[in-house]
């Protein structure tokens, strides 16, 4: 068998066209299929939800003004994809007699060293050696892509949120959407969208050495299961969600005030957040809310009694007592700059380095003095975030626990 060019999948388009615009159709078709469901709120869809409906009125961008920033991103992103496919418009050529005749060569020489070259005939080294080219060696470049993607979006995404810069000036864009939904999967600045999206997954086509055939599944996966991560369901039915850990319950915690430092990674994996310390699990999280909501209720409940007491005191007095405390939001997430979020993930690391170190907090309870009220189990639990968070306060609207 001679070298064969590799006929394109199909006849009116080549298979690097289809690479760059399978992605795009991908991600709009499963996005509305999200979208559809979420406007119909089916009874038995609507109980896996993350986050209930009204919630979405706290995101800080409309849905329009989501939509038409993906368009652009896309629009950018594919022109260079364009250019890319025009500048090298060859062939796949592939060698696939020379390819199986290593691979049976390969295969010999392991079954001779194991002692077991008189247990295989000619044909099951043949079917071995077709089975290793046309499938485990596919296999294993599309990992190795998938690995290279997850290595270089946690970096880089991390980075974002260290470097004030880049997330006041870029990422602060994404996390406009608190409760995400599938059409903000690449609500990002186009800058970042380029850096993160489009170089990663080119560097990580190019890396593993797939040809275009693979390049069109890994891009149309990838973007799958970015747009899955978003779509604002657990669904214990959904197999991208049950197979990988790395899920749309995952990354919203992301999104949420007291998780923004944690659960960088993305889109596949979740094995750097768990081998540097910012993996953040649902149950975790959940102790978390429940403790906002105590400290939420105990402290309106002192507050309550205060304005009693203070019935007769002066208006200024009166007034005080009704002063704004971010645990009125258990949820909330940043402002378009994202410092909110930040600045009250770093105020409860800092608590947590003085319970540690056995001083005081501004957030223990005086009832009479403050509005803020701690309650058992939330200094440990500080205590712990405070341990995995490496022990690194961030400054002013950014982490610094690199």
């Amino acid at each position: 068998m001679a070298p064969t060019v590799q006929a394109p999948l199909l006849t009116f388009i080549s298979d690097q066209s289809l690479a760059l615009l399978l992605p795009i159709i991908v991600y709009w078709a499963y996005s509305l299929l999200f979208h559809w469901i979420s406007l119909q709120e089916f009874p038995w869809f609507e109980k896996y939800r993350i986050h209930d409906k009204e919630e979405e009125t706290r995101n800080r961008v409309s849905l329009p003004d989501v939509i038409k920033a993906v368009i652009v991103q896309q629009v950018l992103q594919t022109a260079l994809g364009f250019i890319v496919v025009v500048a090298d418009d060859s062939e796949m050529i592939f060698d696939d007699e020379l390819s199986l005749s290593k691979y049976q060569l390969w295969i010999s020489h392991a079954l001779s060293l194991a002692g077991l070259q008189t247990l295989a005939s000619e044909a099951t080294v043949a079917a071995m050696a077709h089975v290793a080219y046309f499938y485990i060696e596919s296999l294993v470049r599309f990992f190795i892509a998938m690995a290279f993607l997850d290595t270089w979006q946690y970096f880089l995404h991390r980075l974002f949120h260290n470097v004030p810069y880049l997330y006041k000036h870029f990422h602060s864009r994404h996390h406009r959407l608190y409760v995400t939904y599938s059409f903000g999967a690449l609500y990002n600045h186009p800058f970042e969208g380029f850096l993160m999206d489009s170089v990663g997954a080119s560097l990580a086509f190019l890396i593993s050495g797939m040809g275009n055939r693979g390049a069109l599944a890994f891009f149309s996966f990838s973007t799958l299961k970015t747009v899955d991560d978003h779509c604002g369901y657990n669904l214990p039915f959904n197999p991208l969600q049950r197979f990988f850990e790395n899920n749309a319950d995952y990354h919203d915690i992301h999104h949420q005030n007291f998780g923004i430092k944690s659960n960088f990674s993305q889109p596949f994996g979740t094995i750097w957040d768990h081998l540097l310390g910012t993996h953040m699990s649902r149950d975790e999280a959940n102790k978390i809310i429940k403790m906002k909501e105590e400290r939420k209720a105990a402290r309106l409940a002192a507050t309550k009694t205060t304005t009693l007491t203070a019935a007769t005191g002066s208006s200024s007095n009166r007034a005080s007592t009704s002063v704004y405390n971010k645990d009125d939001d258990v949820h909330s997430s940043g402002n378009n700059s994202g410092n909110d979020s930040h600045e009250e993930a770093d105020a409860d690391m800092r608590s947590a380095r003085r319970l540690s170190a056995g001083g005081s907090d501004s957030n223990t309870i005086n009832t009479s003095q403050t509005s803020a009220v701690e309650l058992p189990g939330y200094r440990e639990l500080l205590t712990t975030r405070a341990r995995v968070d490496n022990g690194f306060v961030s400054g002013k609207g950014q982490g610094k626990a690199l």
